[in-house]
């Protein structure tokens, strides 16, 4: 009976092993999220780092934002694919007239009636 228990409890390890390592290959995506409206304009420091987008298209290392008119954005997770998967879909203001990104606090800012609504990771 000692050597099933023993045998179980390896085998145990085994896939615990295994399954860190699959998933220790992709890094634990963090949604983001409504943090701040904040009246235009922003301070220096973040306009200066600020990354504006290009056809409502931002990318990052291992994401790609889509804004959309209608106030959707969709975030990709990027592969070699085209886009990559999907992993998350938020609301964002409607026909906003910048979209930007602050690459050193990784926080999404949509400007929009004289505001700039702040989106950063949980």
């Amino acid at each position: 009976m000692d050597k099933v228990l023993q045998i179980l409890i390896v085998f145990g390890l085994i896939l615990l092993f295994v399954y860190r390592m699959i998933r220790g290959r992709e890094q634990i995506y963090r949604p983001y999220e409504f943090i701040i409206r904040l009246r235009a304009p922003l301070p220096a420091e973040v306009e200066l780092r600020m990354v504006l987008a290009e056809d409502n298209r931002l990318e990052t290392d291992t994401l790609f934002f889509d804004y959309e008119v209608e106030g959707r954005l969709t975030i990709y997770r990027r592969r070699q694919e085209a886009r990559g998967r999907q992993v998350q879909e938020l609301a964002v203001p409607v026909d906003c007239t910048a979209v930007a990104m602050d690459p050193v606090e990784n926080k999404l800012y949509f400007e929009a009636g004289g505001y700039w609504f702040v989106y950063g990771q949980a």
